[in-house]
């Protein structure tokens, strides 16, 4: 008995060294990086083309292999796309790690060390415990993913300018003069901008993007966001994988046999996202009989309205899950 666990503890050391071995941390910034070779050994790198190609010349002469190696990164906005994008070219498996889960590893950590050295060697302890997702992004979403944000930011600016647009107008009601009004020239402007990204936006990952619009609720821009911001489905085991990286699973305060408070969602996941999914709830739950019989429901059994919209959300992520993977339009029933 002794022998037999004395040799399963030695195959889950020899595999964890194994592990362990072939990972690497890097923290990402927007000049530079540092990259965690193993527990003692973090060098520095430029973020541009010319330090990548020292970094990979650099992986070359220690022999490592993108067969045997997993690289980790932190999610930093836009400053690690360029090195995750060279080394997916190059078929280094590499993922991307949230930087919520780093700094819970960070608080729980002794040392309260914040420097990039620190960080690369925390990036890589996360990535050992088996944090992060495959980065698959190809240029495609990635121009999706540009094209979306663009879009984000004139509708707010639209937004802002209307409401100018409106103290504009009560005021010079009140002087009783009608000088130039620069707001509504401009916000012409937004509007065709607006409609010039997207038709753009339906030319990128096309027939990716019509499964979902087969969807009741699911319209041009919620399409578009889902592929831009899922990426590959196929990275996702289950819809419930997909519903908490949305951040609309519940979390709970367990104890023992005891529930503590109300199961409100996570919100973990990409808030755009759940706000374009938010509305395609709400147009679903009226035009599609089966969602607005679980609306009501909900409501009857005494859930708040917004709740009850979020229930909706989630029976729709479930629906997007299953037709993006069987790769066939939705049907009604």
């Amino acid at each position: 008995m002794q022998s037999l666990l004395w040799s399963e503890a030695r195959r889950v050391f020899t595999l964890n060294f194994w592990v362990a071995a072939n990972t690497m941390g890097i923290d990402m910034s927007k000049d530079s990086f540092h990259a965690a070779f193993d527990e003692f050994s973090v060098r520095q790198f430029h973020n541009t083309e010319e330090g990548i190609d020292s970094f990979l010349a650099i992986l070359a002469e220690q022999r490592m292999r993108s067969d045997e190696t997993t690289l980790g990164v932190e999610a930093t906005g836009v400053y690690h796309l360029l090195l995750c994008e060279r080394l997916r070219i190059a078929g280094w498996d590499i993922r991307v790690i949230n930087p919520l889960l780093t700094h819970r590893l960070a608080r729980s950590s002794r040392r309260k060390l914040k420097t990039d050295h620190a960080d690369a060697l925390l990036i890589r302890k996360a990535l050992v415990a088996g944090l992060g997702y495959p980065h698959t992004d190809t240029p495609q979403i990635q121009t999706l993913k540009a094209i979306l944000a663009q879009r984000e930011a004139l509708v707010r600016m639209r937004a802002m300018l209307k409401q100018q647009r409106s103290a504009y107008t009560v005021r010079v009601q009140v002087a009783g003069v009608t000088p130039h009004n620069g707001f509504q020239e401009i916000l012409m402007v937004l509007k065709t901008q607006l409609q010039t990204l997207e038709r753009e936006m339906a030319n990128h990952a096309p027939a990716t993007q019509r499964l979902p619009r087969t969807i009741p609720g699911i319209g041009a821009i919620s399409a578009a966001a889902l592929v831009a911001v899922v990426g590959d489905m196929r990275r996702f085991a289950n819809p419930e994988k997909l519903t908490a990286y949305t951040g609309l699973d519940c979390r709970r305060h367990q104890s023992g046999t005891s529930i503590h408070g109300k199961g409100y969602i996570t919100k973990r996941g990409n808030a755009y996202l759940r706000y374009i999914l938010f509305n395609a709830a709400f147009i679903a739950r009226q035009h599609d009989a089966e969602l607005k019989a679980y609306f009501e429901k909900k409501v009857s059994e005494g859930k708040h309205y917004c709740s009850a919209v979020c229930a909706v959300e989630r029976k729709l992520v479930h629906r997007i899950y299953a037709v993006w993977r069987r790769g066939r339009p939705y049907e009604t029933r």
